[in-house]
């Protein structure tokens, strides 16, 4: 088990260690002296982090930001510059400052693995300490779970879109800021194979990824003495960049030429870049000349603003292109999409067209006691108490069925149990007799001190987590558009209790 300050440094951004504690708004601050000052900050608080819209209209979301939401936790204190400046404000106590300087997260948290395939409503964390500890990092918390879910996901939509193809995450230069550490590491969750990051790649030990710039083509007379340049240097690590010029009247015949150079001397050159142009028809004609030339085994790193919908019709102009096309070169557009690789930056980084996961973290229970928010829109009422979430599958079709919301102290939805949409009170469903029902939520820390081992906070295994998931969600969620909903709905018993707090403050 790791205990006290200490967390493995593979799979953690350390970005988000010690001296964070001013990572809040100051919202955070007024009311934990709030709470200081009238003796209030014994309470137990529970909050849940969760989100109430699946990002990009998609289907489902892959949870992100976890092991380094708990590295922060593990670490935030607030330093004697934090308390200076806070002197400072003129808002704040002496007896709340000296409560400051010697502030730990003291807490408990339980929530989903990284990787997990998660739906709306869902704990993504849920938070349980003396309500000061628990209200000051809520920001924090929602700050890295949200921008790193968001990106998970958004990756992992590209490489569904990419089919066999291999999603290489570029997105160093576009990102905001410091955003680039948690972002890579969520792309590599979400399915991504390598980065260009380097600084993330040392980090995480994740493979990292580079080719060369136009750059470097520009610098020498021709094209040909370009390439020629590079593979001396770089002999058995050779990846060309062909479209400075014109890919298939330069790129392709020059890049062709040091490949023949390069197997003649015992290496074989590894690929070649697609900036610009028509992607598909240029992966097509360069994989067929490579391969009539000998080298089938030729990849092909497609770029220029790709994202999954971008991609998803490259891919299907590949290997769907119509009708009056051969047995033979139907089989070759299978081969190139095996054959490529794809560089995402801009519209991977930042999310695209999407900002932000719209995560909240809201208050559920108050020395175990349930609590309840309402609001005239249904969706926005809060789902009351401590919770578990339960996985419901089919044995059957080998598939999820459902996810269920329930009280932590109540039992897994049995065959025969009724289950309640969150938001909509009249919409209910009968679970078939033939289920397995799987407990979610798990602890991540207890009493302050991480509860996980290092294998359990490596983003790989949240990446092998991400894809088990996926190959069980049926293929109708994963739609890009207008996917089908998935059913996430309350237990039995949570739905009445909701029912009547709302009843009771309404």
């Amino acid at each position: 088990m790791t205990r006290g300050n200490q967390l493995p440094r593979q799979g953690i951004t350390m970005n988000y260690t010690a001296n964070r504690a001013l990572l809040l708004d100051y919202y955070e601050l007024t009311m934990a002296q709030g709470y200081h000052a009238l003796g209030l900050q014994d309470k137990v608080a529970t909050f849940n982090l969760f989100f109430r819209e699946i990002p990009f209209n998609g289907g489902y979301a892959i949870v992100g930001g976890i092991a380094p939401a708990l590295e922060y936790l593990q670490h935030v204190q607030f330093t004697s510059d934090d308390i200076e400046y806070l002197k400072g404000q003129g808002l704040f106590t002496g007896e709340f400052l000296d409560y400051l300087s010697s502030f730990k997260f003291s807490g408990s948290v339980d929530g989903l693995p990284e990787g997990t395939v998660a739906f709306p409503h869902e704990p993504l964390l849920q938070v349980t300490a003396p309500i000061i500890e628990a209200q000051l990092v809520e920001s924090a918390l929602l700050n890295i779970v949200n921008y790193s879910t968001l990106i998970a996901t958004k990756t992992s939509r590209i490489c569904y879109a990419a089919r066999e193809a291999k999603v290489v995450e570029f997105g160093l230069r576009r990102a905001q800021g410091d955003g680039a550490f948690l972002g890579t590491r969520a792309a590599m969750i979400g399915g991504a194979v390598s980065t260009s990051f380097v600084h993330a790649g040392k980090i995480l030990d994740a493979p990292v990824t580079g080719t060369q710039a136009h750059s470097w083509i520009q610098v020498f007379d021709s094209e040909l003495e370009a390439f020629r340049a590079y593979a001396k240097v770089f002999p058995a690590k050779c990846l060309l960049l062909i479209d400075t010029y014109n890919v298939l009247n330069s790129g392709l015949g020059n890049a062709i030429q040091v490949a023949k150079e390069l197997h003649a001397e015992g290496n074989e050159l590894l690929g070649v870049r697609i900036d610009s142009g028509d992607l598909a028809y240029l992966a097509v004609e360069v994989y067929r000349k490579f391969k009539e030339e000998g080298f089938p085994n030729i990849t092909i790193v497609l770029s220029n603003d790709l994202d999954e919908t971008l991609i998803e019709t490259i891919t299907l102009q590949i290997v769907a292109p119509g009708n009056n096309f051969t047995e033979d070169e139907l089989q070759l557009r299978k081969d190139v999409v095996a054959h490529l690789m794809h560089g995402v930056g801009t519209k991977l980084i930042t999310g695209g067209s999407q900002a932000s996961l719209g995560g909240v973290y809201k208050l559920v229970a108050v020395d175990g006691e349930p609590r309840i928010k309402l609001s005239e829109n249904s969706t926005k009422i809060i789902d009351p108490g401590i919770k578990q979430v339960y996985r419901v599958m089919d044995p059957a079709q080998e598939t999820f069925l459902a996810d269920v919301i329930a009280l932590h102290d109540e039992g897994e939805p049995v065959p025969g149990s009724w289950i309640y949409h969150p938001a909509e009170e009249r919409k209910k469903y009968k679970l078939e007799t033939a289920i397995v029902s799987t407990p979610l939520m798990i602890p991540f820390i207890e009493n302050g001190c991480i509860v996980l081992d290092q294998e359990a906070l490596d983003w790989k295994k949240a990446r092998d987590r991400c894809a088990a998931d996926l190959t069980m969600l049926h293929p109708t969620y994963k739609r890009l558009i207008n996917p089908h909903e998935y059913k996430v709905s309350l237990s039995e018993k949570l739905h009445a209790l909701k029912q009547e707090l709302i009843d009771k403050y309404a």
